[in-house]
């Protein structure tokens, strides 16, 4: 898609982000999240509690967590009762997968712009695990919730935070495990092992044969969250050009679809979300699930993940039965530069709202999919195609501010 000249401002400026691994710290030292406040993915629900069970599942378990309550019944009486308050985490510089909630205390991945250090995103340690297990993403209210939270937050980041004293160049990782077959959105084998061999480098004695260490290498999902809050940091360094229709912010709540663009900071356009269409764990069917979750959708937002397939033949045939015929031909038609940090793969990014209501041609995204009951976890993976509502709303808008 040519470079509209509105949006040009705003590419240059998400092409100068370089995000780096620079820190392990609580949300409340990164990012001021203060008082009883929870974030969560997606846009904002209307009233601000609004959520999905296993959001609210995963509230519960924070609040224990946090010792505002003494048990998961106290906590889910509080939440009923109000007393907790709720935000999208992107709008707090914050990326976090799908039921996933992020509370004062819990430990961020912090990364940073190396181009300009004032620009930093970050984003909770990922639980790894199936789908039936206890991962803070799948939104399961149980003990053995709080037991792995507890596990993330006071064992696994304490044990990598001195891996960063030197910063991490992440699109180096990324440029590379594309070339190599990720899509560095549901794949991550590539990009987890050269992860990995970081940790195991930088940390020496200390990490390995730890319970940290079995846990990370288990798991290749756990690369996906130092992604997520890279490419948090990137879109944002993108925000703030009048006029532009890049996408700066996009996720799911399970409920609610939407979008940020360049040329209106801050202001989200939404749109009912259907659930993405994958295999699903026996016996569930789409009326089983969350509508599309999680703020992963950043990685399509920036242009990989769904929108990357050419290079991921393994994510090809996991979706060959329900994936469209055009999705090779998005980036061409909706993204709008090559990226000078990723020279080997030459993989195009910056999705523009422009090119969709152009085109009439929306982008795709893979998401994990959630049981609605809050009972029974993931139940797989799948794709979620938006429609062009969200997109022409921001085009709209950016034309009135004209």
């Amino acid at each position: 898609m040519a470079l509209r000249a509105e949006d040009r401002p705003a590419v240059e400026r998400l092409l100068a982000v370089a995000p780096a691994w620079s820190g392990v710290r609580s949300a409340a030292e990164a990012v001021g999240l203060q008082g009883r406040t929870l974030l969560h993915c997606g846009p904002p629900a209307e009233p601000h509690n609004a959520l999905v069970i296993p959001t609210l599942n995963s509230a519960a378990v924070a609040c224990v967590f946090e010792g505002w309550a003494d048990d998961l019944a106290q906590a889910t009486a509080m939440i009923a009762a109000g007393e907790i308050m709720f935000a999208p985490a992107q709008d707090r510089g914050v990326a976090t997968p799908m039921a996933a909630v992020v509370s004062p205390s819990m430990q961020m991945l912090e990364l940073v712009d190396s181009n300009d250090p004032q620009r930093r995103a970050c984003a909770p340690l990922n639980g790894g695990g199936t789908g039936g297990g206890p991962a803070p993403r799948y939104g399961r209210k149980t003990q053995a919730a709080l037991d792995l939270l507890k596990f993330l937050n006071h064992e696994v980041a304490p044990a990598i935070a001195p891996a960063c004293a030197e910063p991490l160049d992440w699109l180096a990782i990324i440029d590379e495990a594309l070339v190599k077959g990720d899509d560095v959105h549901l794949r991550h084998v590539e990009a987890h092992a050269l992860l990995l061999g970081v940790l195991r480098k930088r940390l020496g004695a200390a990490f390995a044969g730890s319970a940290s260490e079995a846990f990370i290498a288990e798991w290749p999902i756990f690369h996906l969250n130092f992604w997520m809050a890279a490419v948090r940091c990137i879109l944002a360094g993108a925000a703030g050009c009048a006029g532009s229709g890049i996408i700066t912010a996009m996720g799911g709540n399970g409920e609610h679809f939407g979008l940020q663009v360049s040329g209106l900071p801050g202001r989200w356009f939404s749109v009912a979300a259907t659930p993405p269409r994958g295999h699903l764990r026996e016996p569930h069917t789409p009326e089983s699930c969350v509508g599309a979750y999680g703020d992963s959708a950043l990685v399509e937002g920036f242009g990989l993940g769904a929108m990357a397939h050419s290079y991921c033949p393994d994510m090809q045939a996991f979706h060959k039965d329900f994936v469209d015929a055009d999705i090779l031909s998005l980036p061409r038609k909706l993204l709008v530069s090559g990226h000078p940090r990723l020279h080997r793969s030459k993989a195009r990014v910056g999705l523009s709202a422009h090119a969709v209501v152009e085109t009439g041609v929306s982008p795709v995204v893979e998401l994990g999919i959630v049981d609605k009951s809050g009972v029974d976890g993931g139940l797989g993976a799948g794709l979620y195609r938006p429609p062009l509502t969200p997109f022409a709303q921001a085009c709209e808008a950016l034309e009135t501010r004209r």
